[in-house]
C-alpha cells in the first residue's frame, strides 16, 4: 500500500525531470542561435576581404565601413538581447525558488487537516458507541430499520407495477379501436357521442370486448400511481425517522472538543484552497515564462530577429552580392578561396537553421508532456489524493505510468483514470450518515471524480459544510 503523499512526490520528481528536460533543450537551441550569429559574422568578414581584394581603396572602404557600423549595431541588439534573457532566466529561476515555501506550507496545512479529520472521526466513533448502548438510541435505529425497509419494499413494488404497465399496457396501446374508445373516454360519465356515433362505438365496443379490456387497462395504468404515491409517503416517513436519529446523534454531537476542531477543520480547509489558488497562479506564471523563454531560444524574438534582419540585409546588398558573383567568374585563386568559405558558411547556416528547427520540434512535444504533468499534479491535489488518509495498493505502478507519459506511449488523460481507479481512502471509524453527516463529501466513501473533477465527493475529501 502507498500513500497519496508519496504518490504525490512520484509526480513532483516526473515533472522535474521533465522540466530539467525543457531546460536542456532550451540551452541546445541557444548554443545553435549564439552558433549562427557567429556565422553571419563570419560571412561578413569574409565578404569584407573580398570587397578589400576585388575593389578600389575608396570603394573598398566605404563597403567595410558601411558592414562596420551594421557589426556595431547587431552587437548592441544582441547585448540588449542576452540581458533581457538572463533577466528572464532570473525570473524563471525566482518562480520555481518561490513556490517551494508554498508547497511547504500546503503540506503542513494537509497534515493538520488529516489529523483534524482523524480526531473528529475517533471522537464521533465514541460517541456512536456510546450511544448504540442507550436504549432510546436502539429503539430509534429500529424504527428507522423498519421505516427504511417499508419504504424499499413500496419502491420495489412501484417500479414493478410501472414495469408491467409499460410491458403489458403496450398491446392496448396497439389496439387502434380500443385506443380510439379510451381517448374518447367510452363508458364513463365523460363520453360526450350522440346518436350515430354513440351507437357506432357501442357496436365497436362489443366486438373488442372493450368493458374488459378497459378494466384491465384501468388497472394497469391506475395502481402504478396509487403504489408510487403509497412509495413516497412511505420514503418521507423512512426520512422523517432517519432525521429523528440524526437529530439525536446532532445533539451528542454538541462537545466543546469537536465543535472546535470542526470549526479549525473549516479555517484549515479554506486556507488550504487559497495556498493552492496562489500554487497554481505561479504554476500558470512559470509556464508563461518558460513559453517566453522557449520563443528566445528559437530565435523567433523581436530583437533577434532584427539583428539577422540587419546582418541579411548588408550580405544582400547588390554590391556585395557583385563581389560574390564576379569573384565566381575570375580565373584568380584568391577571391576563389573566399567565394568557397562563403559557400561552406551558407551550407553550415543551413544545417544549423535545422537543428534549430529540430530541437523545436522536441520542444513542443516535451512542453505538452509537461503541460500534461502539471495538469495531472493539479488534479491529484485538487481531489485530495495527496491526503495521508488516501492510498493505492501496492502494485500500483505511477512511476511505470508517468514513464510512458513522458515517453509519449500514453496520454495524461489514461494515466488519470489509473489513478482515479486505483486510489482509495482509508475507512473512517464512524458509520457514513451519522448525525445527518460528519464531514463534507460523504466521509470514507472511496475514489471518485475524473479529469476535471475537485475536492469532495468520497473518503477523507474536504471542502464544504458540515
Amino acid at each position: 500500500m502507498i500513500s497519496g503523499t508519496d504518490q504525490l512526490a512520484i509526480i513532483n520528481q516526473h515533472i522535474n525531470s521533465a522540466r530539467s528536460g525543457l531546460d536542456a533543450i532550451h540551452k541546445r537551441k541557444e548554443s545553435a542561435n549564439q552558433r549562427f550569429v557567429q556565422l553571419r559574422n563570419q560571412m561578413t568578414e569574409e565578404y569584407r576581404k573580398l570587397a578589400r581584394y576585388r575593389l578600389d581603396e575608396l570603394t573598398a572602404n566605404r563597403v567595410v565601413s558601411q558592414l562596420d557600423e551594421t557589426d556595431r549595431v547587431v552587437l548592441k541588439l544582441l547585448e540588449r538581447r542576452a540581458q533581457a534573457l538572463q533577466e528572464l532566466d532570473t525570473a524563471i529561476e525566482q518562480s520555481i525558488a518561490q513556490q517551494v515555501p508554498l508547497n511547504e506550507e500546503r503540506e503542513q496545512t494537509i497534515r493538520k487537516r488529516d489529523d483534524l479529520v482523524k480526531q473528529i472521526d475517533e471522537h464521533v466513533a465514541d460517541i456512536k458507541l456510546q450511544l448504540s448502548r442507550q436504549e432510546f438510541y436502539q429503539e430509534q435505529e429500529k424504527r428507522v430499520a423498519e421505516a427504511t425497509a417499508k419504504a424499499e419494499r413500496a419502491d420495489t413494488k412501484a417500479a414493478q407495477s410501472e414495469a408491467d404497465r409499460d410491458e403489458k399496457g403496450q398491446p392496448y396501446r396497439d389496439d387502434p379501436l380500443f385506443i380510439y374508445l379510451w381517448k374518447r373516454r367510452y363508458l364513463t360519465p365523460d363520453y360526450t357521442g350522440g346518436g350515430l356515433t354513440r351507437s357506432l362505438d357501442g357496436w365497436v365496443a362489443k366486438i373488442i370486448k372493450y368493458a374488459d379490456a378497459r378494466s384491465n387497462y384501468y388497472m394497469l395504468t391506475e395502481l402504478p400511481v396509487r403504489l408510487r404515491e403509497h412509495a413516497d409517503r412511505q420514503k418521507e416517513m423512512a426520512a422523517q425517522e432517519v432525521q429523528k436519529l440524526h437529530d439525536i446523534e446532532a445533539k451528542a454531537l454538541q462537545v466543546e472538543e469537536i465543535i472546535h476542531n470542526k470549526s479549525a477543520l473549516e479555517v484549515a480547509q479554506k486556507a488550504l484552497e487559497k495556498i493552492e489558488s496562489r500554487i497554481e497562479a505561479d504554476e500558470e506564471n512559470h509556464d508563461a515564462l518558460v513559453q517566453q523563454r522557449s520563443t528566445f531560444s528559437s530565435g523567433a524574438d523581436d530583437i533577434f530577429q532584427q539583428a539577422i534582419e540587419l546582418q541579411l540585409s548588408e550580405i544582400k546588398h547588390d554590391s556585395l552580392a557583385n563581389l560574390y558573383m564576379k569573384a565566381k567568374m575570375t580565373p584568380k585563386p584568391d577571391d576563389d578561396v573566399i567565394v568557397g568559405r562563403i559557400r561552406d558558411l551558407q551550407q553550415e547556416e543551413k544545417g544549423i537553421a535545422q537543428e534549430i528547427k529540430d530541437l523545436q520540434a522536441q520542444e513542443h512535444q516535451q512542453q505538452l508532456t509537461y503541460r500534461e504533468l502539471e495538469d495531472l499534479r493539479r488534479q491529484f491535489r485538487r481531489s485530495g489524493y495527496d491526503s495521508r488518509h488516501s492510498y493505492f495498493p501496492g502494485g500500483f505502478e505511477l512511476a511505470a505510468l508517468l514513464g510512458m507519459l513522458l515517453s509519449g506511449r500514453t496520454s495524461g488523460r489514461d494515466v488519470w483514470g489509473r489513478i482515479d481507479r486505483e486510489q482509495k481512502f482509508r475507512r473512517p471509524r464512524t458509520p457514513r450518515g451519522f448525525g445527518g453527516g460528519i464531514f463534507p463529501g460523504g466521509f470514507g466513501g472511496g475514489s471518485g471524480g475524473g479529469f476535471g473533477g475537485g475536492m469532495g465527493g468520497g473518503g477523507f475529501r474536504t471542502g464544504g459544510g458540515f
